[in-house]
């Protein structure tokens, strides 16, 4: 039984946990209305993700979440391969086999280490405080897609079910995902590798972190297992051979692990999960869009792609919704989000297993992959498509940030700039809102103004003064451009178009580069000193239009005929013509078809629309004239002071006359014929 069929949302994320949250928390920092649902009423008991990337951390620094800095330092966490906490410790091995980090400040912010359920509170109150509206305890029993929504059954804890209507709906319900397998989306990737067991716990085995070491490969016989910290006195052993243990053999395994046959362990809880790697072959249903493990199942590893990725692509849909429900992009821009986001997802999915702490599990090698480094990987990936110009195929899909130079697709450059107040700032700070066009050159100022106007939707012009770049690296080098270059961000801090020197027409190139990659939904309506400007041009074309069609229906003493030809270029196809005293015609064809029976008897004629009255509103417009029409019907001259009301329509071969009315005035005749 349902309770309402009337509540209706524009997002709906199903999936409470970090990817939904966070993808809560960025469209309601857009301002843009938003519901999650997650059927489980508080975090899981079990911790599971605990790294955060810096890139993450980037996008909580722009949606006002400061975490608390981490203990595993800001790279990896270390990882060695050992017998026992206790016994010998073997060797030691990066992530990242021979990566050369080179002294570059890439970044404000640091990745940091926090467990998930530590987290997610942080990112609940984020959300409520932005005006997002958390349901927990709350189902989805059913959905149904159509072309304009999609209308679900929710299902709380307390309480009947009740019908919800969304214009999109962001699936962020796991790697079993029902609305992924309801909407017949499959998945591919190396699939089910094994079946894991973890044992959360506390034990007095922290004095082994000391070295800085935080990650265990457990190597004995009769044991191969995993073990990390959480670093707030909570551990996980995660085993690969899916037993089912008591308590008491719960406690058996973590000593044999730590090396501790003594070892006091208070065991807090289990888990049995997928150890997968699969990748859906869509990112997008219709208006259904699959986030976090629902689009990628990708395994743990030290670079931290699950969760991270996930909330890249939170942040990645966010602001594009957002622009498609504030009716400033068209819903094409919601294409670009498979684009961008999917090949990420198999870049990773590719560089998991060409590490070493994965390609053991494959049976067959995972083919000839250059490993690319941590930083790359976290801050130098690369978008392709209709929302970025200039990604040219030849580029490698991630490069560290020093080895980038703005490229289109590429993450808009760290700089630190000289702040207010003597705090430093960064240019990340200036991006991540809207659109923005950095340049050095202030030249570009009006340019963005103007620019802004005709597309329709803000765009902010920041000026970067060379004298307060506080990095090594000046601003040209840093985006690739000559002083009076400039570099076009997008909303997510993604670079889509940059022009190296400033252009003969700035106006005209930045105004077609926003219209392709922001896709504006309709034409600007301007402001100011602009909409003045363009409403007087859009008047003088329409005195000229009319003179046009009082030249066209005149008949001239040098043998000058009605211009039937003319009549498609005046009028629009379904224009309607009417006067007092002859009625009503329909068309521009039938208005053409009948001027020569209507005219028959004229000699001569001359029309003069005089004193308008004109009014445009976007692409209509209105006009009242005087029209003085002077003429020799039946050999007899003659004057006549009419007025009349014309409608007019901007086509996109420029403005046509869409109604003619005549009314009545005076006519004087001329005198009689024998007497001319």
């Amino acid at each position: 039984m349902l309770a309402s069929d009337h509540e209706s949302t524009p997002v709906l994320v199903v999936g409470g946990s970090l990817v939904g949250l966070s993808a809560a928390v960025f469209l309601a920092n857009r301002g843009q209305p938003v519901t999650l649902v997650e059927k489980h009423v508080a975090s899981s008991a079990h911790p599971r993700a605990i790294g955060y990337t810096t890139r993450t951390l980037e996008l909580f620094r722009a949606a006002g979440i400061q975490l608390p800095a981490g203990t595993h330092g800001h790279g990896p966490p270390r990882r060695a391969r050992v017998e026992s906490l206790a016994g010998p410790w073997f060797d030691e091995y990066p992530w990242t086999a021979n990566a050369a980090e080179p002294r570059v400040e890439y970044s404000p912010e640091r990745a940091t280490a926090i467990a998930q359920d530590r987290l997610e509170p942080i990112l609940r109150d984020r959300a409520v405080t932005l005006g997002a509206d958390l349901r927990p305890g709350t189902e989805l029993t059913d959905f149904a897609r159509d072309d304009d929504g999609v209308s679900v059954t929710l299902r709380p804890r307390a309480g009947a079910d009740y019908r919800m209507r969304a214009q999109y709906v962001i699936a962020a319900d796991g790697a079993a995902s029902p609305i992924r397998e309801e909407s017949g989306i499959g998945r591919s990737g190396q699939g089910l590798l094994s079946i894991q067991r973890s044992i959360l716990f506390r034990a007095p085995i922290d004095h082994y972190l000391e070295q800085g070491v935080v990650q265990f490969d457990i190597e004995q016989p009769g044991l191969t297992a995993f073990l990390t910290t959480y670093s707030d006195g909570r551990w996980v052993l995660m085993l690969n051979d899916d037993v089912d243990r008591d308590p008491d053999q719960q406690r058996a395994v973590v000593r044999q692990a730590v090396g501790l046959p003594d070892l006091p362990v208070e065991l807090l809880t289990t888990g049995r999960w997928e150890l997968a790697a699969l990748i859906a072959d869509e990112f997008r249903a219709d208006r259904v869009f699959l986030v976090g493990d629902a689009a990628h199942q990708l395994p743990p590893n030290r670079g931290g792609y699950g969760a991270n990725t996930g909330i890249e692509d939170a942040h990645n849909l966010a602001w594009k919704l957002a622009a498609v429900l504030r009716g400033e992009a068209a819903p094409a821009l919601l294409d670009t989000y498979d684009a961008e986001r999917r090949p990420i997802a198999w870049l990773r999915h590719q560089q998991i297993f060409a590490r070493a702490d994965y390609t053991a599990r494959l049976d067959a090698p995972a083919g000839d992959v250059d490993v690319i480094d941590d930083i790359a990987m976290e801050l130098g990936q690369l978008y392709r498509s209709s929302a970025v110009l200039g990604a040219s195929d030849r580029l490698p899909p991630a490069q560290r940030p020093d080895q980038w130079a703005g490229q289109p697709g590429t993450r808009a450059p760290h700089l630190a700039l000289r702040g207010a107040h003597g705090k430093t700032a960064s240019t990340l700070d200036l991006v991540g809102r809207g659109w923005v066009l950095l340049s050095q050159d202030d030249g570009w100022r009006d340019a963005t103004t103007a620019a802004e106007d005709q597309c329709g939707f803000e765009v902010t012009f920041a000026h970067i003064d060379a004298a307060e770049v506080l990095s090594p690296i000046a601003f040209p080098s840093a985006f690739g451009v000559a002083d009076n270059g400039a570099s076009l961000v997008r909303p997510d801090g993604y670079i889509a178009a940059r022009w190296t020197t400033m252009p003969a027409d700035p106006v005209a190139e930045l105004t077609k580069a926003l219209r392709r990659v922001a896709m504006p939904a309709r034409a600007a309506q301007p402001t100011g000193l602009t909409q003045r400007i363009r409403n007087l041009e859009d008047i003088h074309a329409i005195e000229t239009l009319t003179t046009r069609y009082g030249h066209a229906v005149n008949k001239g003493p040098d043998g000058k005929g009605v211009d039937l030809t003319a009549i498609p270029e005046i009028f629009t196809a379904d224009a309607r013509w009417s006067s007092d005293g002859l009625g009503t015609t329909v068309g521009a064809a039938a208005i053409a078809a009948v001027l020569p029976t209507a005219t028959a008897a004229v000699d001569f004629s001359m029309h003069a629309f005089l004193n308008p009255r004109t009014a445009v509103d976007g692409d209509h417009a209105t006009g009242s004239w005087l029209l003085w029409i002077a003429s020799v019907l039946d050999h007899r001259p003659g004057v006549a002071y009419l007025s009349a009301d014309l409608g007019y329509l901007r086509t996109t071969d420029g403005w046509r006359i869409d109604s003619v009315h005549i009314y009545d005035g005076i006519r004087i005749p001329g005198p009689p014929a024998a007497d001319v």
